[in-house]
């Protein structure tokens, strides 16, 4: 049995998931070995994607998540789960600063990264966030601001219908319950 020396692409993805747990400044070991002749850059290997920070936004967009990886030299494209990014602008061939999309409902997705040389998608997920109305027919005032909180919103005027007296029951939501929002939109309460 003879001992051989890694390829290129071994040594690669070995030092990507190395460089996972370094920060960004010592990433640039994984883009100095790429499968090109001589060792220079990572043309032919294509992109990686080793991390990315932070791992949430709200779904109106507009959040700039900072990408780390190598191979990023060329990159033609940033995806959200299918939806492209409203802009990136690459740093280094380790470094992608990308703004995330208007969605139309919270999710969790990966990140998608396009060049000549290939593709990656991240492992991790980034998470958009939104006000998505509970419904909350019959609910008690406490537990309505409970839910409403939980459901990324906050809770906005409680009315009184009428001439309600005793133990008051939520008849009424506005916006319309199960429809999304912004992250705080305020969720108004009629009740009787």
């Amino acid at each position: 049995m003879f001992w051989q020396k890694p390829g290129r692409r071994a040594l690669i993805a070995t030092l990507t998931v190395v460089a996972a747990l370094l920060p960004i400044s010592s990433i640039a070991a994984v883009s100095a070995l790429g499968d090109a002749p001589g060792g220079g850059g990572n043309s032919g290997a294509g992109p990686a994607i080793v991390g990315f920070s932070p791992h949430e936004g709200t779904i109106a967009g507009g959040t700039v998540v900072h990408i780390s990886g190598g191979g990023f030299t060329g990159v033609s494209g940033v995806s959200f789960g299918g939806h492209a990014a409203q802009s990136f602008d690459v740093k280094s061939d380790n470094v992608i600063d990308a703004v995330t999309p208007r969605v139309p409902r919270g999710t969790k997705v990966r990140i998608h990264v396009a060049a000549a040389g290939g593709a990656a998608t991240s492992n991790a997920t980034f998470a958009f966030i939104g006000c998505h109305v509970p419904r909350l027919k019959d609910h008690t005032v406490r537990q309505a601001r409970r839910e409403i909180s939980e459901a990324g919103c906050k809770t906005g005027q409680v009315r009184r219908a009428g001439s309600a007296s005793g133990a008051l029951r939520v008849i009424a939501v506005s916006p319309r319950p199960g429809t999304w929002h912004e992250s705080g939109t305020r969720v108004d309460v009629t009740v009787r």
